[in-house]
């Protein structure tokens, strides 16, 4: 089994399958640097959403970001793939996983101050089987129930921010307004990838980012 070696950090390594990158050793290595100059804080428990191996998540945890990280996935051979990170590190004491396919399926006890993903990013596309449960998500049902159920696991003051990608949700911000007003949260942030975003190609991550619901201002798009 290969192991990503966390940037920045030669005493951690993340345990994997090739089968599982999504882009969390790419374009998911950003969120070290995005999270260190928007929030400049430490965190108590972030929790990683769609995480496979967790590369965002481990690589948030070996840089300090975060005290204790939370993983859930629905594809086993992942969370496999985890537990062997949390062996290799020793780290038992500070991560837990769900094998899980959704985001109500997690304890009602559980609360986090930063969650974190880089879930499908299209509606469809072409590829194959491995391709298909990495990229898509149906209607954007995977979205639809995490936007209405993760409101309840969020510390008073926690921010929801996740990487998408404009190739596949064209709309934007648009694209998970309504999710995100259903649930109970605000938009309250959106800002392109300062690395990763190609306006000619298929890598057009930005993040998004949301609240709990407090009448917060309109949505701040700082890349304008």
């Amino acid at each position: 089994m290969p192991a990503f070696q966390i940037p920045g950090c030669t005493d951690f390594s993340v345990q994997y399958d090739s089968t599982e990158d999504g882009g969390g050793t790419w374009f998911g290595q950003e969120y070290v640097a995005v999270i260190q100059s928007r929030y400049r804080q430490r965190f108590w428990r972030c929790l990683e959403w769609c995480s496979g191996p967790g590369f965002i998540g481990f690589a948030l945890l070996a840089r300090g970001l975060c005290d204790e990280l939370v993983l859930i996935d629905r594809h086993e051979p992942a969370m496999q793939s985890v537990r062997d990170t949390i062996e290799h590190n020793h780290c038992q004491d500070r991560v837990r996983l769900y094998h899980a396919d959704q985001i109500s399926q997690i304890p009602g006890s559980e609360r986090f101050d930063i969650v974190v993903a880089n879930p499908p990013h299209y509606l469809e596309c072409p590829g194959d089987e491995n391709y298909q449960r990495i990229a898509v998500d149906i209607e954007w049902q995977a979205h639809q129930e995490f936007y209405a159920n993760i409101a309840r696991y969020m510390a008073p003051d926690g921010v929801i921010l996740l990487q998408e990608n404009q190739a596949g949700s064209i709309q934007g911000p648009v694209t998970w307004r309504d999710m995100i007003d259903r649930g109970g949260l605000e938009l309250t942030g959106y800002f392109t990838s300062p690395g990763f975003y190609d306006t000619n190609g298929p890598t057009q991550i930005y993040y998004i980012e949301s609240r709990l619901a407090k009448n917060l201002p309109e949505i701040v798009d700082s890349a304008k």
